[in-house]
């Protein structure tokens, strides 16, 4: 599968998709307004790190930016926190790049390759939106608790991740 279907299903990479988890339950703990804002700081960081990676960035560290930005997010989400908007913005802008940068199009075509990061940011950004959205109605109700044990989770595997990747 090539161009912007397999862009859309790109961003699901697992380090990905732990980092929006771990940033989506810590957006779902604000208001709306606030969510609204997590959410377009991270559109915008996707699409900064995205166009970094489509004007010929070189390799980063942006895997393990990613996860500790993920053991950050599910720390505070466990702890139930409520981060200022603004730090909580800095923190999805921040998820956003890294994952822009750590989604390389895997195309040979430059049609193909461009199509294949427009769709990793239409893909990035719906399932973040779906995610804190989630996240906000189910912390309204009983499941918070769930919430909290998920963020906990997801910053233990990121934690994980680092401590595997730094020791080899």
């Amino acid at each position: 599968m090539t161009g912007w279907p397999a862009g859309v299903v790109q961003g699901l990479a697992p380090a990905h998709l732990l980092a929006l988890i771990a940033a989506a339950l810590l957006a779902g703990r604000a208001g709306f307004r606030e969510r609204v804002g997590f959410v377009a700081a991270f559109a915008a960081g996707l699409a900064a790190g995205l166009g970094a990676l489509a004007a010929g960035i070189g390799e980063t560290a942006a895997g393990d930016v990613l996860m500790v930005a993920a053991t950050i997010c599910g720390l505070a989400a466990a702890a139930a926190l409520r981060l200022p908007t603004g730090l909580a913005e800095l923190l999805a802008f921040i998820v956003g790049v890294a994952t822009g940068l750590d989604s390389p199009p895997e195309a040979v075509l430059l049609r193909e390759a461009i199509l294949g990061l427009i769709g990793t940011a239409c893909g990035g950004i719906a399932a973040m939106a779906a995610m804190v959205t989630l996240s906000a109605v189910l912390g309204r109700i009983w499941q918070g608790i769930g919430l909290r044990v998920a963020g906990s989770w997801t910053a233990a595997i990121a934690i994980l991740v680092l401590a595997l990747r730094w020791a080899s």
